[in-house]
């Protein structure tokens, strides 16, 4: 059977990426609630039918295009995820994520709109932004904060201040984002 006019066949893998990649920026532009099944199918070249194919519903793609959205931020670090000794050593890895969101920032503006969509407990993704913080600040504590005296505390702190960064970052072009990452750094990874 031959495609319709205008689709291709992808494989599997390579035509839930093309998906997930489209998803990504679509809800970047518009959050999730601003876009539709039809929308999402449109921009792989695809009929709704075809698009529930891969994902059960706008939820279930959601939850992907958020997953991935770890996925990736984990491989890039991986290999570093050693825990820092010292706030040298934190205040590196935390510089090579900072800098690696500057390079992305449709994620960052998808990660953003979403996060504050997600306040409503009736959002589908309310649930996993509630995980990823408890995860997050875990994993500040345990691999970057470990020698401060109250990691926990200062787990909230930084992400704090990322987090608002980001959204002042995203509404004005004209903040210098690593220049304010670094002075917050100078005094935050103080020894």
């Amino acid at each position: 059977m031959t495609p319709a006019p205008g689709r291709r066949r992808l494989p599997l893998a390579e035509r839930r990426e093309e998906i997930l990649q489209a998803a990504t920026e679509l809800i970047a532009a518009s959050g999730f609630r601003g876009v539709t099944l039809e929308a999402f199918a449109a921009a792989c070249g695809m009929t709704k039918a075809g698009l529930l194919h891969h994902f059960r519903s706008r939820e279930d793609l959601l939850i992907a295009v958020l997953e991935r959205r770890d996925t990736l931020d984990l491989a890039s670090v991986a290999d570093t995820f050693e825990p820092a000794p010292d706030p040298a050593t934190a205040r590196a890895v935390m510089s090579g994520f900072v800098r690696r969101n500057l390079a992305q920032r449709s994620l960052v503006q998808l990660y953003t709109m979403l996060s504050a969509e997600a306040l409503d407990p009736a959002h589908p993704a309310h649930a996993y932004f509630r995980t990823r913080l408890v995860e997050g600040r875990a994993m500040l504590e345990r691999y970057l904060l470990a020698w401060h005296p109250r990691p926990d505390r200062a787990a909230v702190d930084l992400l704090a201040f990322l987090d608002g960064l980001q959204l002042n970052w995203l509404r004005d072009d004209d903040i210098d984002f690593l220049a304010q990452w670094e002075a917050f750094a100078d005094r935050f990874f103080a020894p």
